[in-house]
């Protein structure tokens, strides 16, 4: 018997043994040295870190199309714009996107290569001919370097041009900038060219500041961007400019775009602009105060088309249960006419029921000077919306949505991220 006692002494002083060298080997894991965390998988000197995410969502219903005079500005949190012509109107949408991250330490601080394959597939029903679906293709392949200063070059999806400091507070925006997105560059036009092929250099220089410098859309006419950016406790602001064209030396294409946000106590003041050489302009006022249970927004924007809008928007939280917002906004699309105008109020009462499911109400009325195709000159809409959030970076959402032009839709959606 003296054999397996000695067998299991030496086992059991060998455990702790064992498991210092692999708390060693965990301590000294690259991963956990460069601070990265997630899935990963670590060698001797890189780190790969995998992340994801996959959409899905359907539609179906009977949308009836816009007001004509608002276009697509009418659409608020109910898109009815995909319409197509009298038929039902459906389409299945899948979204998807995979990256890999490998990260190594350098003298000049970590080294990264960047691949990313995105891909959708997407089918609508648009006069009973299904469009075309699109498979998976690389949407980003480039390399970095850099701690405080970070070279990068490849393919990339994201400009260094900032658009910061350019959303409208509350919880329902402005009809231009829940259109453009904040405030825009180009009108819409489009013909700006940013990330892409792309060379980006950019430096924090201490004390909340950061400048970069790059050559974007080099796989088209090529963009020189240059950019200044400050964020501090209660103030952050940025200035972007953008030169198109400039590999055929026409440099036909200038851009500028800049915001600033300050914080003071409970209050939120927001001013953003936006032009172009072509004569465009976009500029938004905003402000928000938080107040006890009370959130209140206002804003203000126009653009160089003589559109002007107006949202005023408030949030009560009642309890750890129940939210109520109310919201009022106006559009006038074009100020030189007359009666061309639109006005939407707007509510919604939200619930959270258990931690993981969110029940929420919404109606809206709009008026407007130019009647619908159906001759209405106001609409009536509203909304069911069911969030479900188990945990796992699961979300699903069921709703249906109806209006007083007949229009209806019910959507499926859900998505998970890793």
């Amino acid at each position: 018997m003296r054999l397996p006692v000695l067998l299991l002494a030496t086992t059991a002083l060998a455990m702790p043994a064992a498991a210092a060298d692999l708390g060693v080997l965990t301590t000294l894991d690259v991963c956990d040295s460069l601070g990265l965390s997630g899935l990963t998988l670590s060698s001797d000197s890189n780190c790969l870190k995998v992340s994801g995410e996959v959409e899905y969502a359907f539609h179906w219903g009977d949308y009836k199309g816009a007001l004509p005079v608002l276009g697509s500005a009418y659409s608020g949190t109910i898109d009815w714009t995909d319409d197509n012509g009298g038929a039902n109107d459906w389409d299945s949408f899948v979204d998807a996107y995979l990256t890999f991250v490998g990260t190594a330490p350098s003298d000049v601080g970590p080294a990264k290569a960047t691949l990313r394959i995105y891909g959708y597939n997407y089918q609508e029903v648009d006069n009973l001919v299904g469009a075309p679906s699109q498979d998976g293709e690389v949407d980003e392949a480039y390399i970095s370097i850099g701690d405080q200063t970070v070279l990068t070059a490849g393919l990339v999806a994201d400009s260094i041009f900032n658009e910061d400091d350019d959303k409208a507070f509350g919880w329902l925006a402005s009809f231009i900038s829940d259109e453009t997105g904040g405030v825009a560059f180009d009108g819409g036009a489009g013909t700006y060219g940013t990330g892409g092929h792309s060379i980006q250099l950019v430096s924090k220089l201490g004390n909340g500041v950061s400048a970069g410098i790059a050559l974007e859309d080099l796989d088209g006419d090529g963009s020189l961007v240059g950019v200044v950016s400050y964020a501090g406790e209660s103030l952050s602001a940025h200035i972007s400019v953008l030169a198109g064209d400039i590999l055929d030396g026409t440099f036909d294409d200038l851009a500028v775009h800049s915001g600033f946000t300050a914080t003071l106590d409970k209050f939120k003041i927001r001013g953003a602009l936006a032009a172009n050489n072509s004569g465009w302009w976009n500029a938004l006022g905003s402000a928000e105060a938080t107040l006890d249970m009370f959130t209140l927004a206002a804003t203000i924007d126009a653009t160089s088309e003589r559109e002007v809008g107006l949202v005023g928007s408030g949030e009560a939280k009642l309890n750890e249960s129940f939210t109520v917002k109310v919201a009022a906004r106006y559009l006038d699309p074009d100020t030189a006419l007359a009666n061309d105008e639109g006005t939407e109020l707007r509510g919604r009462v939200e619930y959270a029921a258990p931690e993981t499911v969110t029940l929420a109400a919404e109606v809206g009325h709009l008026w407007t000077g130019v009647a619908a195709v159906s001759g209405a000159q106001s609409i009536t809409d509203g909304l069911l919306e069911l969030t479900w959030k188990p945990g796992g970076d699961f979300t699903s959402t069921a709703a249906i949505a109806a209006n007083t032009l007949g229009a209806y839709k019910l959507t499926f959606e859900a998505s998970k991220s890793y």
